[in-house]
């Protein structure tokens, strides 16, 4: 299936199931990551050579095996994953495929509120090169995301906003295009021209008058990859509206 695939990616998409610590088997879809979405992350990865990376909403950990298998196959790098829900709601099942998988080295796990871990990751000056945001997609957290991932993300560095369906999740897309120094680059994920279509003609009925995000709503894919181009130096009374 890819250079990005191991063993155990290949069985839950065939199969369509992931286990327990009690051999249940559980349909993951579709809360986990399609299989487009995490061959894209893996891609994204080894082609811009990103070495430490870090998600937001591990759940079944699809996207967390993607991406640390990414750095298995180029030899270097080091992912962390945050879940407040990872043992409550997913039944660790996250963490046992990162295990099955052989890839805990590559992981370092919190299981706690995002805008609890990436303040403290920003006061141990932490750096990153790529950050995957799919946590809560409220407006609000997921703007607190963004706030704190730029500030470990470094000149350079890349962001994928998943679930941009979303009307919350364009608006913080919006907002970062608009305000800050980023730069929105193309992925071709779907290729499918009639359910690109239905895509975008949803977002725009969903909220029709709505024109500062006409940039964000013509995104052809459920996710968008924006290139961080320099560090914030907006003056004190900037802004754009989004």
């Amino acid at each position: 299936m890819g250079v990005f695939m191991n063993s155990l990616l290949e069985h839950i998409y065939t199969t369509k199931r992931v286990e327990d610590s009690e051999g249940n088997l559980i349909d993951p879809f579709p809360a986990a990551t399609p299989l487009t979405i995490g061959m894209f992350l893996g891609e994204t990865i080894q082609k811009y050579h990103l070495k430490n990376t870090l998600e937001i909403g591990m759940a079944y950990g699809l996207s967390s095996l993607f991406i640390c298998q990414a750095h298995q196959n180029v030899g270097s790098g080091q992912h962390i994953a945050i879940d407040p829900f990872q043992f409550k709601k997913w039944k660790s099942i996250g963490l046992l495929n990162i295990k099955r998988a052989g890839l805990e080295q590559k992981l370092k796990f919190f299981e706690d509120g995002s805008e609890k871990i990436l303040p403290q990751l920003y006061l141990q000056n932490e750096k990153i090169d790529f950050a995957f945001i799919d946590g809560s997609h409220l407006f609000d957290y997921t703007l607190v995301e963004f706030f704190y991932l730029d500030r470990l993300l470094n000149v350079g560095g890349y962001i994928v906003f998943d679930d941009i369906w979303m009307p919350s999740i364009r608006k913080v897309v919006s907002f970062v295009l608009r305000n800050r120094k980023y730069e929105l680059i193309p992925v071709k994920i779907e290729k499918n021209f009639s359910i690109l279509l239905g895509r975008i003609t949803r977002r725009f009925l969903q909220n029709p008058f709505d024109i500062n995000d006409l940039k964000v709503k013509f995104i052809p894919d459920n996710v968008c990859l924006v290139k961080k181009i320099s560090d914030d130096k907006r003056q004190w009374n900037f802004h754009r509206s989004f």
